[in-house]
């Protein structure tokens, strides 16, 4: 079973500056190695960087991919409480 979360992602657009964009990104708890806090992006939140409309008060997460040899990174909304729980519940839906 795949979890929904919302990913923080780069326009890629250099010349107007760093903006971040929210996507819906669909994650497998079991590869989740890692959860940890990302205070850059809240930072960068409240200065209105990141897509208009969002909350400033939310946190944001970092999640550790494993990918077999190597790992990939994703920023997700989300304190790192929430989004433990939220692969937790899928974790035990998972074992039935």
């Amino acid at each position: 079973m795949l979890v929904k979360l919302t990913e923080v992602c780069g326009t890629g657009v250099v010349t107007i500056g760093n903006k971040y964009t929210l996507r819906e990104v669909f994650v497998n708890p079991k590869h989740v190695v890692m959860v940890r806090e990302e205070l850059h992006m809240r930072q960068l939140n409240e200065q209105g960087m990141i897509s208009d409309g969002l909350n400033s008060e939310h946190r944001f997460s970092k999640l550790i991919i494993n990918k077999g040899q190597s790992g990939s990174e994703i920023i997700v909304v989300g304190a790192p409480e929430r989004i433990e729980s939220i692969l937790q519940v899928s974790k035990k839906v998972l074992r039935g």
